[in-house]
């Protein structure tokens, strides 16, 4: 929105067994101090669900103000069309910004310490039991946005009271309680949950020159991966890094395209650690997961991003930043609760829209670069590399006609993981 944003970028993560291509390295960003400042949350925040109660929720729970790093080219007139290397010696200047509004979780970054300041914890107290009242069968959609929100912000507590020394344990874990009560009170049913309808479609049909034949699987086949990284080597796992990056509370799905036909495309995947054949197209989809009354944890029917790209041939070597086909279609939150049938509720993002270094790879939002500066850290100058050189591990694909495949392989990671045992569900 800006909810997911391009965390999808690198979905299938990054695995250093890929063939070695004689590229240049991705570039090696300047650090730039990051300062927070005083920022006071405005009595009547911007209404991002449609829901007044749960948009005041959300902003007090998310909203600070940052300086953080950009590339001077960003505050001189735009990054796109100046070579890719030269963001390598580029240096990075101080913007001041506000987190916390209508954007990526993925850019908001994990801090919660400004939560323990008396006020702002008192105001946000205040603001959870006023949203209690609001019954969520009254907007489905949005209450499955707000909870994924507010899962983030429980998550977050569980790793500051585990891992930050200078942490209130007692005022942190007081405030989480109340946190994961509003979690249960939007909690939909799984009945409410279907009804809410697909987007895929109508973003298909709002973006052909895009996602030609996608929404209806017309020659698309989904790709699912298993690795070993993080697991030592006889245990698999069957999440993306982009999920695991995430908490598991969102599922990333892949799939990809070839004239020649899901044949070829298999029989490409034989081959790997080499690139996909040129003229594969890549389409990544992102969608929040939701925890139902029943306990159960189930993936959104919509998507809140999507990310295509079309692989060029090896050798292929961008001359300009932005003439790669990589294009990013992001939801807002505002964009998602409002869509009518044929919107979809996402706008495609010009490809200077800044990402936090690595994007979800290896997060850091402290610094951002833009858009299509991320892709070919990950995927290469061709496109072509289903992952990036990043990590370790061994790792094997697989054609899947199962749509059900990634979400249950998410929903069952954050099952089985620590901080969902903390919620008591």
């Amino acid at each position: 929105m800006r909810f997911v944003l391009v965390v999808l970028l690198t979905l299938c993560g990054c695995r250093c067994k890929e063939k070695a291509l004689d590229v240049p390295a991705a570039p090696k960003v300047p650090r730039v101090t990051t300062t927070w400042a005083p920022h006071e949350v405005a009595a009547v925040p911007d209404d991002v669900y449609g829901v007044p109660a749960w948009s005041k929720v959300f902003a007090l729970a998310f909203e600070r103000k940052i300086s953080i790093g950009v590339p001077s080219c960003h505050v001189e007139g735009g990054c796109l069309g100046i070579d890719p290397l030269q963001l390598r010696g580029a240096p990075m200047v101080s913007q001041e910004m506000i987190l916390g509004r209508d954007e990526p979780l993925a850019f908001i970054g994990e801090q919660v310490s400004f939560l323990e300041a008396p006020d702002r914890r008192a105001r946000l107290e205040q603001a959870i039991t006023d949203a209690m009242t609001i019954d969520p069968a009254t907007a489905p959609l949005a209450a499955v946005l707000f909870q994924n929100d507010l899962w983030e912000r429980v998550d977050a507590i569980t790793a500051a009271i585990r891992n930050e020394p200078g942490a209130d344990w007692a005022v942190l874990e007081g405030l989480k309680k109340k946190l994961v009560a509003l979690m249960r009170r939007v909690a939909l049913t799984r009945a409410q949950l279907a009804t809410i309808a697909s987007n895929e479609g109508a973003v298909t049909r709002r973006y052909p020159e895009l996602l030609a034949g996608f929404g209806e699987r017309d020659g698309w086949a989904e790709l699912v991966s298993q690795s070993t990284e993080h697991r030592g080597s006889t245990v698999w796992q069957r999440t993306t890094r982009h999920a695991e990056r995430h908490g598991h509370r969102m599922v990333f799905r892949v799939f990809i395209h070839h004239a020649q036909g899901r044949a070829a495309l298999s029989q490409a995947l034989t081959r790997w650690p080499e690139p996909l054949p040129v003229g594969t197209r890549f389409v990544i989809t992102g969608a929040p997961m939701a925890l139902l009354t029943d306990g159960s944890i189930e993936p959104a029917p919509f998507i809140t991003l999507l990310e295509t790209r079309q692989a060029r041939a090896e050798g292929f070597m961008p001359s300009q930043l932005g003439t790669l086909e990589h294009d990013v279609l992001e939801g807002s939150r505002a964009a998602l609760t409002r869509m009518s049938s044929d919107s979809g509720g996402l706008e495609r993002l010009d490809r200077a829209a800044l990402l936090p270094v690595g994007a979800t790879c290896m997060p850091d939002f402290t610094s951002r670069l833009p858009s299509a500066s991320t892709c070919l850290a990950c995927h290469g100058p061709t496109g072509a590399r289903i992952t990036g050189p990043m990590a370790h591990g061994e790792t094997r694909f697989e054609l899947t006609d199962d749509g059900a495949l990634a979400g249950r392989a998410v929903a069952e990671a954050k099952r089985a993981s620590e901080s969902f045992q903390t919620l008591g569900w």
